[in-house]
């Protein structure tokens, strides 16, 4: 009987320790939270003819600390590994060359910009000296056009063991559902859409244009910065050189990125020509009011696809009737009045 009661004892004693371990197993993994392998996916409905070659996404978490970042060499997306909690999302294409990013580890504060530039950058390069009447001509810091950007972000984001929560909401009103969005099979599906704006431009009637040998024109006013959570521009307004394409006899064309403008900037929208004729005479056309395009900016039916046109630029005719060339010439003539339509 002894004996018995000493079983039944040990019995006893060792279930107890099972039923402490268990606990203590439990209580663990609350204090601890583990990863869930998330599946993100990239639903392009708002930007159909996007081309990116990767994309990145951010996770910021709610409690605190910088981001997880998570890149993609795909325009489709990927697995990451997330542990249980409230995040936070950002996401772009990684491929950009121009643009430069800054407080990456904040959400709010994420932006990107780009560098310093030269109005005669489009025709001369980055590495070539300049004139300094070139110059004096911009009031405005000079920086460089930005690379086309995709993304969007996400908020209310859970990771749950067993489900993820979020809110992404697209843009396209026919692709829009119930949110937040509760997905049992751990996918988020993100929304990007065009980030920064396309300008595209036309200046019509453009005499002796077959005698230009080198042109380029820049557009004043603008930001130099963006936040990738708001999208909200810099207060700030640059001047960003940009390259012309001419037909030869009466047309120059071209096409450009910007993130827009300021609404509370009252700077003007001018655009700027700067000419290297055939004879070898350089020319700056500024000012007046057929190069005034802040009408056209501001009113603009779609902010992100703005068209500008321009009618009338009076380019010389080159000397000895056309045909002369002088092989040095250094300074550059600045060309400012008004076109009568």
């Amino acid at each position: 009987m002894k004996q018995l009661c000493t079983l039944l004892q040990m019995t006893a004693l060792l279930g107890l320790a099972l039923l402490f371990a268990g606990c203590n197993h439990k209580e663990l993994c609350e204090f601890h939270p583990h990863e869930i392998s998330i599946r993100v996916v990239f639903d392009w409905v708002d930007a159909p003819d996007a081309d990116p070659k990767g994309m990145c996404v951010c996770f910021y978490p709610l409690d605190g600390g910088s981001g997880q970042r998570f890149d993609f060499p795909n325009r489709t997306g990927g697995t990451v590994q997330l542990r249980v909690g409230k995040y936070r999302i950002l996401c772009f294409n990684n491929d950009t060359e121009a643009n430069l990013f800054y407080n990456s580890h904040l959400f709010d504060g994420y932006g990107v910009y780009t560098r310093e530039g030269h109005v005669l950058e489009p025709i001369y390069g980055n590495s070539a000296n300049f004139h300094p009447m070139v110059d004096d001509l911009s009031k405005e810091r000079v920086v460089i056009t930005p690379d086309m950007m995709w993304g969007c972000s996400a908020v209310d984001v859970e990771v749950r063991d067993d489900e993820v929560c979020y809110t992404c909401v697209p843009q396209n009103a026919h692709a829009r559902m119930g949110y937040p969005v509760v997905s049992n099979e751990q996918v988020i599906t993100l929304y990007p859409h065009e980030m920064v704006c396309t300008y595209t431009y036309e200046v019509r009637n453009v005499s002796n244009l077959k005698h230009v040998v080198e042109i380029c024109g820049s557009l004043s006013g603008m930001a130099g910065e963006m936040l990738l959570a708001s999208e909200q521009v810099g207060r700030e307004a640059v001047t960003l050189p940009f390259e012309s394409v001419s037909d030869g006899v009466s047309t120059l064309t071209g096409k450009f990125y910007t993130f827009g403008h300021h609404p509370e900037n009252s700077e003007p929208h001018a655009m700027t020509f700067y000419v290297v004729m055939d004879d070898g005479s350089k020319l700056c056309y500024t000012g007046g009011k057929n190069l005034d395009v802040t009408e056209q900016v501001h009113e603009a039916p779609d902010f992100r696809h703005v068209h500008l046109i321009i009618d009338g630029l009076d380019l010389p005719q080159p000397i000895e009737n056309g045909h002369g060339f002088r092989p040095v010439v250094d300074d550059w003539g600045v060309v400012e009045e008004d076109i009568i339509l």
